[in-house]
């Protein structure tokens, strides 16, 4: 896929060697651009062919992908980039996998359109098109795409047999289909046959983590025959690093795999020596500055309950004697956070700490003292401009943390010591539709009155809560952009006049809103970003949106660019991109980059695939735009 071409091997029992590669182009095709899905299927005609997805194809005037057809020997045959069903014509979009059937049917899973369709080879192609005549195309539809973080995607399909499966349409589970498409099982856990030896355990989620393994898929992904044994398959778990083997009986309805080996561990090995540890799907990254201030207090509102009215003079006599006792002790809660950032290591479950003002960086005592929640995602940092009661040492700023899978949001203070530990309890609750539930939220903003707005993802909208003087965060409204039902908010960023801009991912742009969560405008379309400078306004699925000073940034994900905006008024005004697809790791690439962050000249990038975070630097002179931002560190 990164160098854009096919490469047959040939092997024998010593070694395996390069037979010839194609898929360059010639007069009769265009070179493959993004070959990911592949399988070999015998047509009616008793010859053999190679049909290749390739995923991120596009033209000009068309933003189809397609799948190409190829003898054994590399030769062009055709190409498809719809396929004409009776009464509906599918759009190929971003297809990765694909998988074929002895009678000559194409399983190919169409992940930008949420479905797996089945295609005869026996169908012609007409200028592009495949012509189904009568036959339905569709195996299966998940329905409306429900936000990228919910991992619904259909990324693979496998066919074994007299069965075919798809993993992870629903999260975390196996569909298994017969060959005529009809629904047989929805496998969606494990019970294990077998007791594997104790897998080395680096933290006390360890012991957690390994025990849920052996009860439920994580993230399947590829599956494969396990010899000749029947309806026993090998399956890959890429986000535990491991490969299971499991019996899927043939039952009806709902039902569980039998595990009966796993190989393999997730990735949270510690280098004692480096005195660093592994990542594992890094989803968010943030700074903390201790020599911020609080902006100006708002004009306080009228009245006020006594509740609230007590609240605010016990912290002000609380804050008095703790001023007192920490100019006489000299301790400083923030002393460790200057230069430092707290990166949220998904898949371990945990907050690391690293220096990111060290050359090169280095790893500290993780902050972390608080419960931190398997599923946390997204982070922002307060700074209250008046203490709320309960905090222990006030006036130091709370962190706020959003979990996807309880729907919550946690919210963390600093001790004397410097250590980050719990505030209150999580605000939130799991629903849909209704005031006060959160589905799937993703992104986070605070603003300096103390205002909360969450991206809750699968109830399409924005949550707004208020910080108040007790430390309680209530429920404020719900809204959303104005005329869209299919808002769908994955991040948000807050400008210096407390204007909210917003990741409406489906919709592939920008929304702007004030602070009151009135619409106000919109930036972007769809379209891939082939050069950054000339198509920065076209956005496939942005991911992500940070503020520093007057310079906004956006992860536009599909395109997988970086791009840089200087906010003017009601307008963006495009400063300066960069393309890190198929790049290296350590040349600035990324695969699946999550929530950014950006501070003090840096922009930080989590990956959440290639389990890294990126650090670029930016400098834009205000009288000369274009400085492209420069990748300093990993």
């Amino acid at each position: 896929m990164g160098h854009g071409r096919v490469v047959a091997f040939a092997y024998d029992e010593q070694a395996v060697w390069t037979d010839f590669i194609f898929g360059e182009g010639d007069q009769h095709y265009l070179p493959l651009s993004d070959p990911n899905g592949i399988t070999v299927v015998r047509e009616q005609d008793g010859v053999d062919y190679l049909y290749v997805c390739d995923e991120f194809f596009h033209t000009a005037d068309d933003l189809a992908s397609r799948c190409v057809k190829f003898t054994l020997s590399g030769q062009y045959v055709d190409q498809f980039r719809y396929v004409n069903g009776p009464g509906v014509r599918h759009q190929l979009l971003w297809p990765q996998g694909l998988a074929s059937d002895s009678q000559g049917n194409l399983y190919l899973a169409n992940t930008g359109k949420y479905e797996v369709l089945k295609i005869s080879t026996d169908w012609p192609i007409v200028d592009g098109v495949v012509q189904a005549p009568h036959d339905t195309v569709l195996l299966h539809q998940h329905g409306k795409p429900t936000g990228i973080g919910k991992f619904n995607v259909m990324r693979s399909v496998c066919v074994i047999g007299d069965r075919v499966m798809v993993p992870g349409h629903i999260e975390n589970a196996i569909a298994v289909y017969d060959l005529n498409g009809r629904l047989q099982t929805v496998v969606s856990g494990l019970a294990p046959l077998w007791n594997h030896s104790p897998e080395p355990v680096h933290s006390l989620s360890d012991l957690v983590y390994s025990t849920l393994e052996d009860l439920v898929f994580v993230g399947p992904y590829q599956i494969c025959a396990a010899g000749h044994a029947p309806d026993t398959y090998f399956i890959s778990e890429p986000f535990t690093s491991s490969v299971i083997k499991v019996y899927i009986p043939r039952a009806k309805g709902e039902g569980e795999a039998l595990l009966i080996e796993s190989v393999g561990h997730r990735r949270d090995d510690r280098d004692w020596a480096r005195g660093t540890s592994q990542f594992n799907c890094m989803t968010a990254v943030i700074g903390v500055d201790p020599q911020r201030r609080p902006a100006a207090p708002p004009p306080p509102p009228a009245g006020g309950s006594l509740v609230e009215q007590w609240a605010a003079a016990a912290t002000r006599v609380y804050q008095y004697w703790y001023d007192q006792w920490r100019s006489y002790t000299g301790i400083d809660p923030l002393r460790r956070v200057g230069g430092v950032s707290l990166n949220i290591d998904s898949g371990n479950w945990c907050m690391k700490t690293f220096n990111t003002d060290a050359d090169p960086y280095h790893q500290l005592k993780d902050l972390m003292r608080g419960f931190f929640v398997p599923g946390d995602l997204a982070m922002d940092v307060y700074y209250p401009h008046s203490a709320p009661l309960g905090q222990i040492c006030p006036g130091t700023p709370l962190i706020f943390v959003t979990n996807f899978n309880t729907c919550t949001v946690s919210m963390y203070q600093f001790s004397p010591a410097g250590f980050l530990i719990n505030y209150g309890v999580p605000f939130g609750r799991e629903g849909i539709g209704g005031e006060g539930t959160l589905k799937a939220p993703q992104g986070i903003a605070v603003n300096s009155r103390g205002e909360i707005y969450v991206a809750d993802s699968l109830n399409n909208r924005i949550s707004m809560w208020k910080m108040q003087s007790t430390g309680y965060v209530t429920f404020v409204k719900n809204f959303r952009w104005e005329g869209s039902a299919e808002f769908t908010p994955c991040d948000i960023a807050i400008d210096g006049q407390d204007r909210l801009f917003v990741c409406d991912q489906f919709n592939n742009c920008l929304r702007v809103f004030d602070r009151e969560g009135r619409s106000l405008w919109s930036y972007g379309q769809l379209g891939y970003c082939d050069d950054v400078d000339t198509d920065y306004e076209n956005f496939m699925l942005p991911a992500s949106v940070c503020i520093d000073g007057n310079l906004l940034f956006v992860n536009d994900l599909v395109n997988r660019a970086l791009k840089m905006f200087r906010i003017e008024g009601d307008r963006l005004v495009y400063q300066a991109g960069l393309s890190v697809f198929k790049k290296y790791p350590d040349a600035g690439g990324v695969w699946m980059p999550y929530f950014i962050y950006a501070d003090r000249g840096r922009l930080y990038v989590p990956d959440t695939t290639f389990n890294v975070v990126n650090v670029f630097r930016y400098t834009v002179p205000e009288a000369a735009p274009q400085a492209v931002p420069e990748r300093i560190a990993a």
